[in-house]
């Protein structure tokens, strides 16, 4: 089986993949199509897993070749290697992510188990190749309608998948195609607000706009039957962050408002439905989860404070079994596992594996997209994109605060999916000037023509029959018809034919 492996990452590398770039290099459809794929494969992990540890308790469990890489690996290399396209290795926040693969790297010292570490400095080195591709290609495109769509595509897939779930093959729990109901109510938490955020503010068509409120209330009926508590209090937390944005930063109109009535009434609707279950979610939690929790949680600062560096990234669950003392009284010696629990918070985690700075490595990377998006909505208010960054706004918010629940975050598909919203801001971040140039040119310019409009109206206010006016002369109390005077030529417009060059607006 080994032997197998080998052949077929040989197989992958050597060949796929060339084939792949250059199909890239050759077609610009090929590019799309590898960034359709890349995205898709966020939400459905596919992996190719080198040496695998399928029993470790552990936030990866082997050299994993995810599908998200092998769409990403191809359209990275396509641009790197053309001389059209000016790639940037280095996009912004991409220092903050190297301390904090930094802090993973220094946490091996400590790390008992090498193959488990070597797992999650795999895995960081891929989720970087994913995030330079996504950046380098939307910054390539500037066009972000494109993975708009795609987002509304895979929101309404994961909802028909849930609903085969939930009324065919009957489970209680939904998780649609993730591997947990945690990881799904994570994702619904960064791409259904997106596409909330999109429905309000944007100007879009109307089939984007159809699809949009789709995706939307897809993610809300999902959210809704994950029955995942955390899930449920943040998403709808989400929603109402996204209304207030929404009105606060581009005013209210008639279509939030009327959107923001039906969706309440649906959410109420569905709520209603499904209620005796959550309050039964809620009352009917087992007090040992609780206790659990609680234990982990304490063990981590134990961990945390002894190590400086860390017990290594992917090690965890070593310390937290009944080998060491962090889990004070919390096992009977009879019955003490040999690899623990891993504690349901990231930032805990983290702190334990690769120490206190770690942590605040890891916490000063995301608030810097976080800042990075605020500064974005500000710049943008009721201009292009400004829905977008809005919705980013609410699912980042929602992610950073399930985080403290759970460490979903970690895993391959929440992870991918998140370096690509990262990608999105970055790019939003380095145009956000060409964006709001773009729009004042093309509001200068229908002003000219709403200008040149308005000259070409007729000076007459009745206007019957053209050529001839009736009109009733001074001193006379006869009508009689008369020939109008000619209008004189509108005034000199000193404004170009065609409309100027404003570039490509993002939606």
């Amino acid at each position: 089986m080994p032997f197998l492996k080998i052949i077929a990452f040989l197989f992958l590398f050597l060949y796929v993949l060339p084939f792949m770039t250059a199909l890239c290099c050759m077609s610009p459809v090929f590019k799309h199509i590898c960034f359709a794929g890349m995205v898709y494969f966020t939400s459905n992990e596919f992996s190719l897993n080198f040496v695998p540890m399928p029993s470790w308790r552990g936030t990866a469990r082997g050299y994993a070749f995810t599908a998200v890489s092998l769409f990403a690996v191809p359209l990275f290399m396509s641009m790197l290697f053309n001389p059209r396209y000016k790639v940037r290795l280095f996009p912004p926040g991409s220092f903050f992510y190297f301390l904090y693969y930094l802090s993973i790297l220094l946490s091996g010292i400590n790390a008992i188990h090498m193959h488990q570490w070597g797992f999650e400095v795999y895995k960081m080195f891929w989720m970087y190749i994913t995030f330079l591709a996504a950046f380098n290609y939307l910054n390539q495109t500037k066009n972000l309608t494109f993975f708009i769509y795609l987002v509304c595509c895979i929101l309404i897939f994961l909802f028909l998948y849930g609903v085969k779930q939930k009324y065919m093959e009957g489970l209680y729990q939904i998780r649609s195609t993730f591997p947990h109901q945690n990881s799904l109510s994570l994702y619904l938490e960064l791409f259904g607000l997106l596409s909330l955020g999109v429905l309000m503010n944007e100007d879009i068509g109307k089939l984007l706009f159809f699809l949009s409120l789709f995706a939307f209330g897809g993610s809300v009926l999902l959210i809704v039957f994950t029955y995942s508590r955390g899930g449920l209090v943040i998403f709808f937390g989400g929603i109402a962050i996204v209304c207030a944005l929404s009105i606060l930063f581009n005013g209210f109109s008639l279509r939030r408002l009327t959107l923001m009535l039906i969706g309440l009434l649906v959410m109420l609707s569905i709520v209603g439905y499904a209620l005796p279950r959550i309050i039964q979610r809620f009352t009917s939690a087992p007090e040992a989860s609780k206790n659990t929790r609680i234990v982990l949680a304490v063990s981590s600062k134990r961990m945390a404070n002894d190590f400086r560096l860390g017990v290594g990234a992917n090690n965890y669950s070593e310390y937290s079994g009944g080998y060491y003392n962090y889990v004070r009284g919390y096992y009977r010696e009879s019955d003490a596992p040999r690899y623990g629990g891993i504690v349901e918070t990231i930032y805990l985690l983290v702190a334990a594996e690769c120490g206190w700075y770690g942590m605040g490595l890891l916490i000063l990377w995301f608030l810097y997209y976080y800042f990075s998006d605020i500064i974005s909505m500000f710049y943008l208010r009721k201009k292009p994109c400004s829905g977008i960054v809005i919705g980013l706004f609410g699912g980042l918010t929602c992610n950073y605060w399930h985080s403290t629940l759970e460490w979903s975050l970690k895993q391959y598909n929440n992870f991918a999916g998140q370096m690509i919203l990262y990608a999105v801001i970055a790019v939003i971040a380095v145009n956000r000037k060409n964006i709001k140039e773009a729009y004042l040119r093309s509001r200068a310019w229908k002003k000219i023509l709403e200008k040149r409009e308005k000259k070409k109206r007729p000076r007459f206010a009745f206007q019957y029959i053209p050529g001839n006016q009736t009109v009733l002369p001074p001193g006379e109390g006869v009508l009689q018809n008369e020939d109008p005077p000619a209008e004189s030529p509108a005034a000199g417009l000193n404004a170009p034919k065609t409309p100027p060059e404003s570039g490509s607006d993002p939606i």
